[in-house]
């Protein structure tokens, strides 16, 4: 065999050598890059959708440690609807709350229908809250311009607990976290201990819409006190007689 031939046969066996190599180094860098842990991310909502983008969540394990960085990543629709069953429980009687919730525009509109009592409506603004019992002709107007936090006003005339709040707590709070699924939507809960009470509360959260879906808190005897659960949300659809006053005044077309 020729000396030039055998020169080739070498050249080729190194070639393939080196391809081999790098096929295998690519495809190495490929099951690194593909098995990294991520935080779920939060896209920027497009013309159509509306609250946080989860489709592509990259699951971490979900406990005390992470909850908080999860959390962070969640925003509420800014249009949407939905039924909330609100229970309250003391020694000897229970309290039942059945609230129609409407938001949009920056507005909450609450329906609250008590099991014993008349019906009350609240509508919270960025600037007024407007409070009437059914058959008022004039609402009770309250300026909470000042706090600035009409979201927090929102939540607690539902009886709800802010589940924002989870990222103020010292960890040492958080007793347990993790990941939830109730009728195929995939959420995540989180435990925790309330320092003024000693109260054990747990959240369930919506990580398709950002909104609590369940929620219980037991006393330090172990004794429910409190109870919501959430029918369906409605994205981008709410009443649209939600925002009218009694007088007739159509809120979503009054100008701030």
């Amino acid at each position: 065999m020729s000396t030039k031939r055998v020169l080739g046969i070498t050249i080729f066996a190194v070639l393939l050598i080196i391809a081999a190599i790098s096929v295998t180094l690519i495809t190495l860098f490929m099951r690194r890059d593909s098995d990294a842990v991520q935080l779920p991310v939060t896209s920027a909502p497009t013309e159509g959708q509306n609250g946080s983008e989860h489709d592509t969540l990259d699951r971490i394990e979900v406990n005390r440690d992470t909850i908080q960085a999860v959390v962070s990543t969640l925003s509420r629709p800014e249009i949407f609807s939905r039924e909330v069953l609100i229970e309250s429980f003391w020694e000897g009687g229970n309290a039942v709350n059945n609230i129609s919730v409407s938001v949009s525009g920056g507005m909450t509109s609450l329906r609250i229908l008590p099991s014993v009592g008349v019906e009350r409506r609240i509508i919270v603004t960025p600037e007024i809250e407007y409070i009437w019992y059914k058959g008022d002709r004039d609402p009770f107007t309250r300026n909470i311009s000042l706090s600035g936090d009409d979201l927090r006003a929102a939540d607690e005339y539902q009886m709800l607990f802010t589940f924002e709040d989870i990222l103020k707590l010292d960890s040492d709070d958080i007793l347990d976290a993790g990941y939830y699924e109730r009728d195929g939507e995939l959420s995540v809960f989180a435990v925790l201990r309330s320092r003024a009470f000693g109260y054990i509360r747990t959240y369930y959260i919506s990580l398709e819409h950002g909104l609590i879906i369940a929620a219980v808190e037991y006393d330090t005897n172990d004794a429910i006190v409190y109870r919501m659960a959430a029918g369906d949300t409605l994205v981008g659809e709410v009443d649209p007689a939600a925002f009218i006053l009694p007088d007739g005044t159509d809120l979503t077309q009054k100008k701030s």
